[in-house]
């Protein structure tokens, strides 16, 4: 005869299924997230790539040379966040993942209240790791304002008149 602690519990699929609807909309939302954030670092990448082959092809004295070093700086400290971002948030699709999990198997095991904790931890962590990546990314979008002053520099005032 089974213990207790693990008897099955008679559910039916779809109040399974049903239930872990709004996490595995939050997966869906996370990964649409973490899909933003890797085609942002791609496209970064490129251009410090561009930026970089700009800056060994100057001359140290070029006026172009100073606003490329600040640009060059801007577009590193981007791409450390959005790695980290990109990073926190994958280890949040984790966490909800393990809430989706966990919440099916309370439901076949009712009784064991460690896989209802381990849920709610999983889906708490999850939403403040998603919370973590978004201010990380919100960082990164306010530093790449400053890029747009950066590449203007080396410009006569007029056409900086212009650019603003």
């Amino acid at each position: 005869m089974p213990s207790p602690l693990f008897a099955v519990s008679d559910y039916k699929l779809t109040d399974l299924l049903s239930s872990a609807g709004a996490t595995i909309g939050i997966i869906i939302a996370g990964t649409i997230f973490l899909q933003f954030l890797s085609s942002k670092y791609v496209e970064l990448s490129g251009r410090l790539r561009e930026l970089t082959g700009e800056y060994r092809a100057k001359q140290d004295r070029e006026p172009r040379h100073a606003p490329l070093r600040a640009q060059i700086q801007i577009y590193h400290r981007r791409l450390v966040l959005l790695n980290r971002a990109s990073w926190i948030s994958a280890v949040a699709l984790l966490c909800f993942l393990a809430a989706v999990l966990a919440g099916g198997l309370s439901m076949a095991y009712p009784p064991v209240r460690a896989i209802k904790t381990v849920g709610s931890v999983g889906l708490l962590v999850g939403l403040l790791l998603i919370g973590a990546a978004v201010l990380l990314e919100l960082i990164e979008s306010v530093l790449a304002r400053h890029e747009i002053a950066d590449e203007i520099a080396d410009l006569d005032d007029e056409a900086k008149r212009l650019a603003r």
